[in-house]
């Protein structure tokens, strides 16, 4: 039991704190609403799903012993976020939803997102061909606390949106995100040294 509780607050607070992934859900809680944001978590638990498959079983052991795959994975993430930076910054408030908030780029960016790292190699049973079966319950635990955290992140921006925490206009809420997803990228970027 002590292995499911340090899995489950391993993972709680991996998927609570800030990143990429969880500032694209706030904004699209603060765009779009909590309803309408419900198809955001679904396309970041087949994220993180996919990238602890993909590391896991085919390209894991490669990354991890290769300094030029991953210097190539953090300037793919890097980049990509720089690009939805900007993105956001110039996007029209009116357009916002459609053209930066999807489940395509939230796939996308928690698919590359460092934590799937973390996830891949510390938190879950080691997985490999033959532990697959004794990995599914962590799996399914897994995709339950996606849904909770994303819940808060979305529900968060909904929040600030209906102006219940802060009184902020909707083109304030994509500066401020255009520049937290700018400062991830730089991060990425630089630790790539």
């Amino acid at each position: 039991m002590a292995g499911t509780a340090l899995f489950i607050s391993m993972s709680l607070a991996l998927l609570l704190t800030p990143g990429p992934t969880n500032t694209l859900l706030l904004i699209g809680g603060a765009t779009n609403g909590l309803k309408r944001s419900l198809w955001l978590p679904p396309a970041e638990m087949l994220g993180y799903l996919a990238a602890i498959h993909i590391l896991a079983f085919s390209i894991g052991s490669f990354v991890h012993q290769s300094p030029v795959a991953q210097l190539t994975l953090r300037l793919v993430l890097a980049l990509y976020l720089a690009w939805l930076a900007l993105r956001l910054w110039r996007s029209p408030q009116t357009s916002l939803p459609e053209q930066v908030v999807t489940p395509g780029r939230v796939f996308l960016v928690t698919l590359l997102n460092p934590k799937a790292l973390i996830f891949a190699f510390i938190i879950m049973p080691p997985l490999s061909a033959g532990r697959w079966a004794a990995a599914v319950p962590y799996l399914i635990a897994l995709c339950g606390l996606i849904a909770a955290a994303s819940l808060c992140w979305i529900s968060l921006g909904a929040a600030i949106r209906s102006g219940r925490i802060l009184a902020i206009g909707p083109k304030l809420i994509q500066r401020l995100g255009s520049i937290v997803l700018i400062v991830f990228a730089a991060v990425i970027g630089f630790s790539m040294r």
